[in-house]
């Protein structure tokens, strides 16, 4: 009789998470398999695993099986499409997860924790485009594929508005050039909604308000490097350079959106509603800058008042 309580308790210890493993990869799968709704499913993928963590339970017994199958199919089946899948779910349901992991055992500020999260996978990302396309080539050739892709799924590109030949050939040849910076921009959009929920899960990280959120102090060797290399370095450390400068400013951005905010002061600020429309405006490429260039000058110079803990995080 003692010993059925038992094996209950340890077979829940093993299917937890094996159903965490099992849903973070449907979320993942949204990303592909569900027109443009299934990118904003994608980014909830995490969150099985870090419920994991909530649980005293590690991560790993839930992603690792997933990987583990990803990578060996990619073994198996040569393909990119197979490996980009499998280095698509370790950047965008693993590594959130894993630097929740990391953030759990340092006292990082929530700042250095999201400029870890970011820019490792923009490290990633451009390695796995090196290793793909070679050192040599990479620049030219990412841009290349991107157009090729946009032309051979015209319907596709005119559900974003992208009708004109023109017009797509540029925003495909920009994206592709940019491709790492746009992952890493996506992996940070997964951080900051893991973020949001970190208290709901019985974390302390994510309790703070996103009104007094700033930046690494580190960060801007970031953005010297990045722009100075942008500028003098040849071929694929000018394009590496360049995709770090573009992570450097993403980051500023959600320092500059904080700084907004908080003159909005606490019963605005922490308004969904107005948060996103000051998103939404801050989206558009010339407020883009200004809202970064916030971010960077209050890095040096404090540009807001004295932190107020009022509102909800990110």
């Amino acid at each position: 009789m003692q010993g059925t309580p038992r094996r209950e308790t340890q077979g829940a210890a093993w299917s937890g998470p094996f159903v965490a493993g099992v849903v973070s990869l449907l979320f993942y799968a949204a990303l592909f398999l569900v027109p443009l709704i299934g990118g904003f499913v994608a980014l909830l993928s995490p969150l099985p695993l870090v419920r994991e963590l909530a649980l005293g339970r590690p991560a790993l017994a839930a992603w690792g099986w997933v990987l583990v199958v990803l990578v060996g199919a990619a073994l198996v089946w040569p393909s990119h499409w197979l490996v980009l899948a499998a280095t698509g779910y370790l950047l965008v349901t693993v590594w959130p997860a894993v630097s929740v992991e990391i953030w759990q055992r340092r006292s990082w500020p929530t700042g250095r924790w999201l400029a870890v999260l970011t820019l490792g996978a923009w490290a990633l990302a451009s390695v796995v485009a090196v290793a793909l396309l070679g050192p040599n080539k990479v620049a030219e050739k990412l841009p290349q594929l991107v157009v090729q892709w946009v032309q051979d799924h015209n319907q596709a590109a005119r559900l974003w508005g992208l009708g004109e030949s023109d017009l797509l050939q540029a925003a495909a040849t920009m994206a592709g050039y940019l491709a790492p910076f746009l992952v890493a921009v996506y992996v940070m959009g997964a951080g900051l909604l893991l973020w949001s929920k970190l208290p709901l899960l019985g974390f302390v990280h994510g309790r703070e308000s996103f009104l007094v959120y700033a930046s690494e102090e580190w960060l801007p060797l970031g953005f010297v490097a990045g722009g100075l290399g942008w500028v003098f370095a040849p071929g694929a450390g000018g394009w590496l350079a360049a995709n770090l400068f573009a992570c450097v400013l993403a980051l500023y951005f959600v320092h500059g959106t904080a700084i907004i905010l908080t003159y909005l002061g606490p019963r605005w600020g922490s308004s969904r509603w107005v948060r996103m429309a000051v998103v939404v405006l801050g989206i558009q490429v010339p407020i883009a800058f200004v809202y970064a260039g916030l971010g960077l000058l209050d890095s040096f110079v404090k540009l807001r008042p004295a932190p107020n803990n009022e509102g909800s995080s990110s």
